[in-house]
């Protein structure tokens, strides 16, 4: 069945002894009707709804009834929120029955009713809506898709499908299957990543528990390692062996190595990054601002002049900029993504992509634990170890001081070490006044305070 429908305002007329009083034929208001066609036949109908947010909401869920067909948990929400001749006419093209019909409390029907929550919060960020309304970024409904697709590969092996198959034990089992995955393909971060897998289930049994699917939640949070509660192991950063060894085996790599290396970038944003966020004309050397898409906080992040001269060259070569007197950000499209995969010379499609790029290149540096996230952690220690306050790297990479002394507070040592060497070798108060005296100048006496 093909189906091509949209939602339309419709404006909403008076009464007819209303219009007959001479009142104007409209009352100013507005209701949504969906317009379109079902296998090549023209439909108009009320959605019931004056809220546009509605009307996108029950579009959705009709699409994506129609794509499962009558088998789908759709249609019994649909029964109780749309019109009845609305609800009629798909409902019977489809073939979809009430009698014979029953919603399963299954863990495919949970997946389809979360997609369609997950679409929603996406509308809702693109409209600039609240926290407090749902929001959610397609990076993140990528992810959670990702954890949905290994837990339902997993239920499928084991042949689970009813939601109260779904007990503590079979998590216990999921989280032991998917360490051994993880370690198996010697990946970073194995913990971590189940950690939040695990979170993630969480939050789709929750929504199961709001729509009614099951009673209790599988899965208890607070018994349950958090993602990055233990800092020591969540960070991971090159050793300076390591960092060398990566940076003389990047090869076509060199230019996404040196961005990574140089903003800290998730990678997420590294792969979302465009030019227009690029600013050669600010601060001293230019700088990065990124709005990135975790907490949807700005990264202001200096150009390390490695890097400034890298994406020069990158303009050059991708553009054919050669006008020194240009304003260097019109000389690349402001909407151009900065990344390019080498080898189909276009960007990246997603962070998995950069993933496994950065995974190849670890293998032929001989370095087991290259990811974007190494380099983001590699990026904040290099920062702590320059002397650069926690409250300027957390500025740099758009997160909060408090995440950063959690995750990287054994690493601050190192930049004690290095004010230590400074301290032996360095030139003091003390120092200063005896140069000064020795070359015949007045000294000027410092008061205890």
């Amino acid at each position: 069945m093909i189906v091509k429908i949209r939602h339309t305002p419709v404006k909403v007329r008076r009464a007819l002894s209303r219009m007959l009083e001479g009142k104007d034929t409209f009352t100013g208001a507005v209701t949504y009707s969906v317009v379109g066609s079902v296998d090549g036949q023209f439909i108009k109908l009320a959605l019931g709804t004056e809220d546009e947010r509605v009307a996108i909401r029950r579009i959705e869920k009709i699409k994506t009834g129609c794509a499962v067909g009558p088998a789908s948990a759709m249609w019994l929400e649909l029964e109780d929120a749309l019109p009845r001749r609305t609800f009629e006419m798909f409902a019977g093209k489809v073939g979809y029955a009430k009698k014979v019909q029953s919603v399963k409390s299954t863990w495919p029907n949970l997946v389809e009713l979360f997609e369609v929550e997950m679409d929603r919060m996406i509308a809702n960020k693109t409209r600039g809506a609240q926290r407090e309304d749902g929001i959610m970024s397609q990076s993140t409904k990528d992810r959670y898709m990702q954890t949905i697709r290994m837990f339902t590969l997993f239920l499928s092996e084991r042949q689970v499908d009813d939601l109260a198959q779904i007990t503590k034990p079979v998590i216990a089992l999921y989280k032991a299957h998917r360490l051994k995955q993880i370690l198996a393909l010697k990946q970073s971060r194995g913990g971590g990543s189940v950690a939040l897998e695990i979170a993630v289930l969480h939050r789709i049994f929750a929504f199961g528990i709001e729509s009614e699917l099951l009673a209790t939640n599988p899965i208890k949070l607070k018994y349950e390692a958090k993602p990055g509660k233990k800092p020591v192991n969540g960070a991971r950063p090159f050793t300076a062996t390591e960092l060398t060894a990566i940076r003389d085996h990047a090869g076509q790599d060199m230019f996404t190595f040196l961005v990574l290396r140089w903003t800290g970038l998730r990678g997420s944003d590294a792969v979302s990054l465009r030019w227009r966020e690029i600013r050669f004309d600010q601060g001293v050397n230019g700088e990065v601002e990124k709005l990135t898409q975790k907490r949807s906080k700005v990264a202001f992040i200096p150009l390390a002049p490695e890097l400034r001269e890298a994406l020069e060259d990158v303009i050059v070569k991708r553009y054919g900029w050669k006008n020194e007197k240009l304003n260097m950000p019109n000389a690349a499209k402001p909407e151009d993504f900065v990344l390019y995969n080498p080898e189909t010379n276009a960007p990246f499609r997603s962070r998995q992509r950069l993933h496994y790029r950065m995974a190849a290149l670890g293998k032929r540096a001989e370095v087991t634990h290259v990811t974007a996230h190494c380099f983001r952690d590699t990026f904040i220690c290099d920062m702590l170890a320059r002397h650069v306050p926690i409250y300027d790297v957390a500025k740099m990479v758009a997160d909060t001081v408090d995440t950063i002394e959690k995750h990287y507070a054994h690493f601050i040592p190192a930049a004690r070490d290095a004010a230590q060497v400074k301290m032996a070798t360095g030139t003091g108060i003390e120092e200063r006044a005896r140069m000064a005296k020795a070359r015949g100048r007045k000294v000027v006496a410092i008061r205890n305070a």
